[in-house]
């Protein structure tokens, strides 16, 4: 984790984890389970294999780490999406191999470089020297000992010296970047014609016998896949939070393991004037910023309304707000911004305050120390977290109970009655499609077909509760007969000649531009030859610039043939060669302009292009190492353990919790 924190030290969510002390060890505690035969495990690599409590306690750390990035954004069903099972045993893999590889290859790391590394993290810094009781706090709220983390972080500087040594060669030359730029950010416009087969929709005849003979070559198209009919009750925990209870001693508990949660690290809440530096500025052009930056801090200083000066001369987003930037903790602001910031005493301004943005008048609003919040300013979020776990909990025992009930004979009608609740019959669904008041359940569809009419299928748990539901009739895969289908036929012939029509007309405006490459005068000329203009709005329109990289064509939309040829056209030979079809629609295109990459703004921002493309170069040697060594290495999953654990969003039990 700490090497992840490490490559991604300038993304603000990693500085936040840092300076909040929301210390996530994920990979804490891997030391000493190398080697012996254990009763079980989830993935074993060469001769180290990882037990079920070391894959939980990395699952819910790293879940915990999605919580702190999505924050409020973060839905249960988010954990399944983000393939969490999947991406644990990737992680737990890669540590595993490249800790053993460093090890292999006669790599160590002595006790003064664990020292050194250690006292280098922000985490256990105060005003930037390293803070022994600041470290041993931040450990036992984490609950690890100095020796446990010493060791984990021993690990971590091994592995680190076998990147250093993969990636020592890697480089890039100016010249490939500038390659690189040219391509990314060199633009073209182009003019076009579209020509929407909507419109020759009218032009199309149909007889019986075509429809006929449509359905005919196309039974296949308007096959209705299997579906499954379900009767569900969904068991809410709302329905049972009254029967949670929580104790003062439970509540205690989860304060006591879950401390460091609830420390609170030192932050301030300041507005600020931003006076920009352009991008490239000469120390002439800094000094003007410099002038105008004086003249109002004097302003300041003169006791003038702050949130009013930051309205009327900030260059900074946040001018509409008076320059508030609201509360943050120490790693959150670029250093020079924060020293001043938390140098300040409330309602104090600074002086100018130079960054790599420009300059800043800072005014402290308000300042908070860092401190633990104690058991009585938690407690009733603590009792709430408990009684919804304990809901959820409860749901699920009442769910199978229920679910026993109906297996032995009983209806699931009267045993939902019995409990206060109702049953859903959602219409027939495939295997993958959305059930009607419950979205897309791909958990809840594999169940339905993996049973039988008439049975009871598994307790499903989703984020909105447990489910017990029984397959009322399986419906198999069949062709409707064409009276039952016969409008949807109808509409797809239609469609096919409408489009077919509108390809041959932007076939014959091509042949005329291949003569000529004047748009406009072919656009006039179709009208004459075929009534393709009038009749069909054959109007020439503009895409406006575009880059390779555009996921789309402005004005037109997703055209990957268009886009790629469009990158091959030249004043010469300014055509596109074919005709196109974008959504239903039949285009023409012609060059307007090509438009370099500005070599002005590569020259300004090289360093940082040639860094980032050597950053992503690395990226790749050392996935491309890491492969290397999962390709040679002997590694055992154990699919039923994986199997064994549900993705609901929440903890998994049954492992030691590390925060």
């Amino acid at each position: 984790m700490l090497k992840f924190i490490r490559r991604n030290a300038e993304a603000a969510w990693v500085k936040f984890m840092f300076v909040a002390i929301v210390v996530v060890f994920i990979f804490w505690g891997m030391g000493g389970i190398v080697g012996g035969e254990k009763a079980q495990f989830v993935v074993r690599i060469n001769n180290e294999a990882i037990p079920p409590a070391e894959f939980i306690r990395v699952y819910n750390n790293m879940l915990r780490m999605y919580q702190d990035v999505y924050k409020d954004n973060f839905k249960p069903e988010m954990a399944k999406a983000l393939g969490l099972k999947n991406r644990t045993v990737d992680a737990l893999i890669r540590a595993s191999l490249t800790r053993q590889e460093a090890k292999r290859i006669g790599l160590s790391v002595d006790d003064a470089e664990v020292r050194d590394a250690i006292a280098s993290l922000p985490a256990f810094q105060q005003d930037g020297r390293f803070d022994k009781e600041l470290y041993l706090r931040v450990l036992r709220a984490s609950q690890i000992s100095p020796g446990e983390f010493e060791d984990s972080e021993q690990e971590d500087l091994l592995v680190k010296k076998l990147q250093d040594l993969i990636l020592a060669g890697v480089h890039v030359s100016e010249a490939e970047v500038l390659d690189r730029y040219r391509i990314d950010h060199e633009q073209v416009n182009l003019r076009f014609i579209k020509l929407d087969s909507a419109s020759f929709i009218p032009q199309v005849q149909l007889t019986d016998q075509d429809v006929q003979a449509y359905y005919d070559k196309h039974r296949d198209t308007f096959r209705e896949p299997d579906r499954a009919r379900i009767e569900y009750v969904l068991y809410p925990p709302d329905k049972f939070a009254g029967e949670a209870q929580v104790s003062d001693a439970e509540v205690q508990k989860y304060y006591d393991e879950h401390a460091a949660e609830y420390e609170k690290p030192e932050q301030v809440h300041a507005r600020h004037i931003l006076f920009r530096f352009a991008p490239g500025a000469t120390a002439e052009d800094k000094a003007k910023v410099r002038q105008r930056a004086e003249e109002v801090l004097a302003k300041v200083k003169a006791g003038e309304d702050f949130a009013a000066l930051a309205k009327q001369y900030s260059e900074d987003a946040s001018a509409a707000q008076g320059g508030d930037l609201g509360s943050f903790t120490r790693g959150k602001m670029v250093a020079p911004f924060e020293r001043a910031a938390f140098s300040l005493a409330p309602g104090e301004t600074s002086d100018l305050v130079e960054s790599p943005f420009g300059l800043h008048i800072i005014k402290v609003d308000s300042k908070e120390s860092a401190h633990t919040q104690t058991l009585e300013e938690v407690r009733a979020q603590i009792a709430d977290k408990l009684k919804q776990e304990k809901a959820r909990d409860l749901a699920r025992v009442h769910a199978d109970a229920d679910r026993a009930k109906v297996t032995s004979g009983e209806k699931l009608a009267d045993v939902a009655q019995a409990s206060g609740l109702s049953v859903a019959t959602p219409a027939p669904f495939a295997r993958t499609d959305v059930i009607a008041g419950l979205g897309r359940n791909p958990e809840l569809g594999t169940a339905a077909f993996a049973a039988a009419a008439g049975e009871v299928g598994a307790v499903i748990d989703t984020p909105n509760g447990s489910i017990v539901f029984r397959v009322v009739e399986k419906l198999p895969a069949h062709v409707p007969e064409l009276s039952a289908i016969r409008d949807r036929v109808e509409t797809a012939v239609r469609n096919e000649r409408a489009q077919a029509l509108a390809k041959t007309a932007a076939e014959a405006m091509l042949a005329e531009l291949q003569k000529t490459p004047d748009i406009d005068a072919v656009a006039k000329t179709s009208d004459a030859k075929a009534d393709t203009a009038k009749a069909h709005d054959a109007k020439v329109e503009e895409t406006g610039s575009f880059t390779r990289q555009a996921t789309s064509i402005p004005n037109l939309g997703v055209a990957p043939e268009l886009k790629k040829a469009a990158f091959q056209l030249t004043p010469e030979k300014p055509v596109a060669p074919a005709v196109y079809n974008v959504a239903g629609s039949s285009v023409v295109a012609v060059l307007k302009e090509r438009i370099p990459a500005d070599a002005e703004k590569f020259q300004t921002g090289k360093a940082n292009l040639i860094k980032q493309a050597e950053e992503r170069r690395k990226e790749q040697a050392m996935e491309q190492f890491v492969n290397y060594l999962k390709a040679h290495a002997s590694i055992q999953v154990s699919d039923d353990y994986l199997a064994s654990v549900a993705e609901t969003g929440h903890e998994i039990g049954g492992g030691p919790r590390r925060r």
